[in-house]
């Protein structure tokens, strides 16, 4: 067994995991898949389509939902990581044994690898997003604004604001300072 058959397993489990960097019409690739073909406003026919119209629709964030599916996904491939490796470590008793060969030769030592290749570089770790400010009647997009900025990054706080309203870098500055003042009273 060789370390490139190895690296070439778990990139490729890895590829498996939904990207969370990647949208289609303003929405993660993902989801928008479950969408396509669906005419705008109707509800997708498919029961897990539908189950997503739902949560969108009750007003999850879709980045947050992203970051769940990944979590679940990451510890999927985990668990079959070291159900390969040794079933023992999921509490798996008994003599069944499973081996991953790449023509003939064993790839071991798969679960302790696994976080390496994560194509985030996080090393399997959802992303640090803030938690929405407390703003009652404010949009998600100024709650994220001001939370960013509460947590001193204010470039992010502009940007998020920019990104969701199209207004300049000063109009974006104005209003997520006014909140900021609303929310100290």
């Amino acid at each position: 067994m060789t370390d490139d058959q190895r690296e070439l397993f778990l990139t490729d489990l890895w590829s498996l995991v939904v990207d969370e960097d990647e949208l289609v019409d303003g929405q993660p690739s993902w989801i928008e898949s479950f969408f396509r073909g669906t005419p705008a406003g109707e509800i997708p026919a498919g029961p897990t389509s539908a189950a997503l119209h739902r949560v969108l629709a009750a007003g999850v964030d879709p980045d947050d939902l992203t970051d769940v599916v990944r979590t679940m996904q990451h510890e999927i491939i985990h668990n079959v990581c070291q159900l390969l490796d040794d079933p023992r470590m999921l509490g798996i008793r008994g003599e069944r044994r499973w081996t991953l060969t790449v023509d003939g030769d064993p790839v071991d030592e798969l679960h302790s690898s696994l976080d390496e290749h994560d194509p985030s570089g996080r090393h399997g770790e959802p992303r640090g997003r803030p938690v929405p400010a407390r703003l009652p009647g404010q949009p998600l997009y100024a709650r994220l604004a001001v939370a960013q900025a509460r947590a001193g990054d204010r470039l992010a706080a502009v940007r998020t604001w920019r990104a969701a309203t199209g207004d300049t870098t000063v109009a974006a500055k104005t209003a997520i300072n006014a909140l900021l003042g609303d929310a100290s009273d």
